[in-house]
């Protein structure tokens, strides 16, 4: 069966072609509203889909937005194994959807970045999380296409910005600890990278411990990866120390590691050791003890994204860096100490 047309659908319509591209594009000012539910209509019996190839040559714009996800600890991981991403990327395609937008979605290893291939989408735009200077830069750079950086600290006027500040949530987080007697305070974390979000999260532990005079012990930072696993493992030197009594894992998902490896080896929580997170996934309030953390609002950082591309994308006037606020969540899993 012959794909319909525009032209199918302004003869069952009984109107234009011209009327008809008039109202699927948007532009719906000289049409009556019983003109525009004819054409509608008849879209829907005839089962009119838009051709997005020919309607991108002829304007130009392919409507179509590319996301990519570096793997910049795990080459082989799975692309939404980090339920932050899964999260994130929700957000990003909610909000490029009502935006009349479409997602291209990609994940790429950074020691055999390829991205040659971009250029073949099509795309207007590129949203791209978790982006280093070294490897996929320079690419990025030389396709030349509007790119809003999500948790990234490349200082490049090509690039639009979106995140928190890192470093300032960090030391909020010790200082929450060490605000609630707490002086002998882990680190676990992932792999810490120049220009990375883990680094600055670290220094903002380091700043919180400084602030409150507490003198730094680099036996006391944990550094793996950004994996349940790496929780788990952590879980045995942790428990295995008697000056720790409180942990700032920099992800729910190390946390949630952590605080079952502490389980399993018989160590309470809150009571012998506190652990306290950094996302507010979900798995954050399924986990026992229910886990205190840093709440960044994934879900809207990710409509932000995708609102912020989109703007970006209709010529409208979008600041070069968006920084938003994080909350503590207070549940259970934090002790004050005497």
């Amino acid at each position: 069966m012959a794909r319909p047309t525009i032209k199918d659908i302004a003869q069952a319509a009984n109107v234009s072609a011209m009327t008809v591209s008039n109202v699927l594009n948007g532009r719906r000012a000289k049409a009556s509203d019983e003109t525009v539910e004819r054409i509608m209509s008849a879209v829907r019996t005839l089962g009119y889909r838009p051709n997005m190839s020919a309607r991108s040559l002829v304007s130009n714009a392919s409507r179509m937005v590319g996301v990519l996800i570096p793997f910049t600890e795990n080459q082989n991981q799975l692309l939404l194994d980090n339920p932050f991403y899964a999260e994130v990327i929700s957000g990003i395609e909610s909000a490029l959807r009502t935006n009349g937008y479409y997602m291209m979605l990609a994940g790429i290893g950074e020691r055999t970045v390829e991205l040659d291939t971009l250029s073949g989408w099509g795309m207007d735009g590129l949203i791209v999380v978790g982006a280093y200077r070294e490897g996929l830069f320079e690419q990025l750079r030389a396709l030349d296409l509007p790119t809003l950086l999500v948790d990234s600290y490349i200082e490049d006027d090509h690039f639009y910005r979106l995140g928190i500040d890192d470093e300032a949530a960090a030391c909020r987080a010790t200082h929450y600890l060490i605000g609630r007697g707490h002086r002998g305070v882990a680190f676990v974390t992932g792999v810490i990278r120049t220009d990375g979000v883990v680094e600055r999260r670290y220094a903002g532990y380091r700043r919180a411990l400084d602030e409150a005079g507490i003198a730094f012990d680099p036996s006391r930072v944990l550094s793996g990866s950004v994996t349940f696993d790496w929780g788990l493992e952590s879980a045995a030197r942790i428990a295995a120390r008697d000056d720790i009594t409180a942990a700032f894992c920099t992800a729910d998902l190390v946390a949630a590691g952590l605080q079952a490896g502490l389980l399993k080896l018989g160590k309470r929580i809150p009571e012998d050791i506190s652990v306290m997170g950094f996302d507010n996934l979900s798995v954050s309030r399924m986990i026992y003890p229910a886990l205190t953390t840093i709440d960044q609002s994934i879900l809207a950082k990710g409509r932000l994204a995708g609102n912020l591309i989109a703007a970006i994308l209709d010529k409208k006037d979008v600041p070069r860096r968006t920084v938003t606020d994080v909350i503590i969540i207070e549940r259970d899993s934090v002790a004050r100490r005497r």
